[in-house]
C-alpha cells in the first residue's frame, strides 16, 4: 500500500560534462587594392564571438567568428606599418555524451593563437586556434519525502541540511556603445582588445540587474606614421527576468560577445565608433534548508523505502581575490624605450585544492610590440612568467568543485636604463566553489502488514555487538529507542558498550 507522505520539491544541479577542447578556423585573405603588398608579418591577434548555439541529440553546435587584426610591414620604399582586418567564420560541433535538449550548458571561448603565412605579396593565410571550455549540467526537479502523514507509530531519523538549488536562469542581449575621440588624423586601426571587468549583480522585483565595464584598447597609426593607442571603459548592463529571485540568491553571470563593430568615423571628427553586442547569461541559486530522511521503520508494519542517490550542491560561494605580480623583463634590444604595446594573457597551468586554500600554478604570456635597435623596425617579442598564488577559502577541501576565471585588472611598466622593464600586473581571481554531496533520498514509501501470529510482546535479552547503535537494535526487534532506553535506564543513547546486556520490549520473531 502506498503511504501518504509530505513531499518537498527541489532542483538538483548535476554537472554531466566538463571538457576543454581546442579547435581551429582557417582561411586566406587578399590584400585590399588600397593597401601595399606584405613584406613581413609583425603580429596577429583576434577577438572571438558566438552568434548562435544550440544543444540537441548529444551535440552542441556553435556558429561564430573571429575578428582578426594583422600588423604587417609594407613592401614599399619606406616600409610603412599597415594593418589587415578579416573575419574567420566557423561552425563547430562538439559531441557530448548523455546531453539532453533540456540540459543547460555554459560556453567560454578564447583565442589561443593566430598563425599567419605569406602566400605572396597580395595574399596571406590565417589559422586561428580557439579554446572552448564547456560545462553541461542538468537541473532536474525531484520530489523527496520529508515526513509521513498520520503515522504516529513511525520511527524515523532525519537530518536538516542546507543546499543550493537553482532558482532560475535567464539571459538578455546588451550593447556597449560609445565614440572615442582622438587628437590625430587616423590612418588605420592596427588592433583591438576587449575585456570584461568589474562585474556586478543586483536583485530586485523578480529581476537581476547585471552590469560590468568593457575595457577597450585600440592601437592605431596616424597619417604621419605615428603609432598610438587609446583606452576606454564602456559600461554595459542588462535586466534578466528570473521569477521569484530574491537578494539572498547567488548569481553566476557570463558575458559572451555576439558581435563586434569597431571602425573609424569621419576623419574630420577624429573619433572611433565602438559597438560590441553581448549575450548576458545568469543562473540564480537559492540557499534552502531541507529535511532528509536517513532511515525509518514501523513496529506495526513493514515499510519499503524507494530511494535514489542524487548529487546535492552545498555551500556554494563566489570568491574574488586579488593578486599582484612584479617582474623584471630583459628587453635589451628596445630602441629609445619605444614600447608600443604589451599584451598579457594569464593561464592556469594547474591547481591543487588543500584544506581551506587553493594553490595555483600560473603563467603570464607576455607579447610586446617595440621598435628594435637592431633592425630599426617594429618587432614582437614573447615571454612567459611563471608564478604561484594561494587563495585562502574557509572550508574548501578536496571534495570541493572549483571553477576559476582570471581578469587582468591593471598593468604598468617602466623602462629602465639597464635595458629591462619593471612590469607590474594586477589580476582578479573570480572563483566559483561548492560541494557536490552524493546522498540517498527517499522518493516514495509503501507499507505491508505484518502477520500477527509472529508477534510476541514479551521481552528478549540482547547483548550489544560491535557496530551496534540503539537505533539499529530497536529497528531489528521492531521496538523503539525510547522503550529500550526506559526499560534499561539508558540516559545517553550514544553510549553503548560491546557486551552490554539489554532487555528489548515488544519484538517480532
Amino acid at each position: 500500500m502506498i503511504m501518504e507522505c509530505e513531499v518537498e520539491k527541489i532542483i538538483v544541479n548535476q554537472i554531466n560534462t566538463q571538457k576543454c577542447v581546442d579547435f581551429s578556423a582557417e582561411d586566406s585573405i587578399i590584400i585590399p587594392d588600397v593597401k601595399p603588398d606584405v613584406l613581413s608579418i609583425i603580429s596577429s591577434s583576434g577577438n572571438v564571438y558566438v552568434y548562435k548555439k544550440e544543444l540537441s541529440n548529444g551535440r552542441i553546435k556553435i556558429d561564430g567568428g573571429i575578428q582578426i587584426d594583422i600588423i604587417y610591414l609594407a613592401d614599399n620604399e619606406v616600409n610603412n606599418i599597415r594593418a589587415l582586418h578579416s573575419t574567420l567564420d566557423f561552425s563547430k560541433v562538439f559531441e557530448i555524451d548523455n546531453a539532453k535538449e533540456n540540459d543547460i550548458f555554459s560556453l567560454e571561448l578564447g583565442v589561443k593563437s593566430v598563425d599567419t603565412k605569406i602566400l605572396n605579396g597580395r595574399k596571406v593565410s590565417i589559422e586561428a586556434t580557439i579554446e572552448a571550455k564547456i560545462t553541461v549540467y542538468s537541473n532536474e526537479e525531484k520530489d523527496i519525502v520529508k515526513a509521513i502523514s498520520n503515522q504516529s507509530n513511525m520511527q524515523m531519523i532525519s537530518d536538516s541540511i542546507n543546499i543550493n538549488s537553482l532558482r532560475g536562469c535567464g539571459e538578455t542581449v546588451s550593447i556597449a556603445k560609445d565614440t572615442i575621440s582622438i587628437d590625430d588624423n587616423l590612418a588605420d586601426i592596427l588592433n583591438t582588445r576587449i575585456n570584461v571587468k568589474n562585474r556586478e549583480t543586483k536583485i530586485s522585483y523578480n529581476k537581476v540587474l547585471s552590469k560590468a565595464d568593457i575595457a577597450l584598447q585600440i592601437m592605431y597609426i596616424t597619417e604621419d606614421e605615428q603609432i598610438k593607442k587609446v583606452t576606454a571603459e564602456i559600461p554595459v548592463m542588462g535586466f534578466i527576468d528570473i521569477q521569484g529571485v530574491t537578494d539572498n540568491e547567488i548569481c553566476d553571470t557570463i558575458y559572451q560577445i555576439r558581435n563586434i563593430d569597431i571602425k573609424p568615423n569621419n576623419v574630420e571628427n577624429h573619433s572611433i565608433g565602438i559597438e560590441v553586442e553581448f549575450l548576458i547569461i545568469c543562473n540564480a541559486y537559492e540557499n534552502r534548508e531541507i529535511n532528509v530522511i536517513q532511515d525509518l521503520y514501523s513496529p506495526e508494519e513493514n515499510i519499503i523505502m524507494e530511494q535514489e542517490n542524487i548529487n546535492l550542491m552545498q555551500n556554494k560561494r563566489n570568491i574574488i581575490d586579488s593578486c599582484d605580480v612584479q617582474e623584471k623583463i630583459n628587453v635589451s634590444n628596445v630602441k629609445d624605450n619605444k614600447i608600443y604595446d604589451i599584451n598579457i594573457i594569464p593561464q592556469i597551468v594547474k591547481y591543487n585544492i588543500l584544506n581551506n586554500s587553493i594553490s595555483y600554478e600560473l603563467e603570464l604570456n607576455i607579447f610586446m610590440l617595440f621598435e628594435s635597435n637592431i633592425t630599426n623596425r617594429i618587432e614582437e617579442n614573447s615571454q612567459k612568467i611563471s608564478f604561484t598564488h594561494v587563495v585562502n577559502i574557509e572550508n574548501v577541501n578536496k571534495n570541493s568543485v572549483v571553477e576559476t576565471n582570471i581578469e587582468i585588472d591593471s598593468k604598468d611598466y617602466v623602462c629602465t636604463s639597464e635595458g629591462s622593464i619593471d612590469l607590474n600586473v594586477g589580476m582578479k581571481f573570480m572563483i566559483n566553489t561548492y560541494f557536490k554531496n552524493p546522498i540517498d533520498v527517499v522518493c516514495g514509501l509503501r507499507s505491508e502488514s505484518i502477520d500477527d501470529s509472529t508477534r510476541n510482546n514479551s521481552l528478549v535479552i540482547y547483548y550489544v555487538k560491535n557496530g551496534d547503535t540503539l537505533w539499529k537494535i530497536a529497528k531489528k526487534f521492531r521496538s523503539t529507542m525510547d522503550e529500550i532506553a526506559k526499560v534499561n535506564g539508558i540516559e545517553n543513547e550514544d553510549k553503548l558498550s560491546v557486551g552490554d546486556q539489554l532487555f528489548i520490549p515488544r519484538y517480532v520473531i
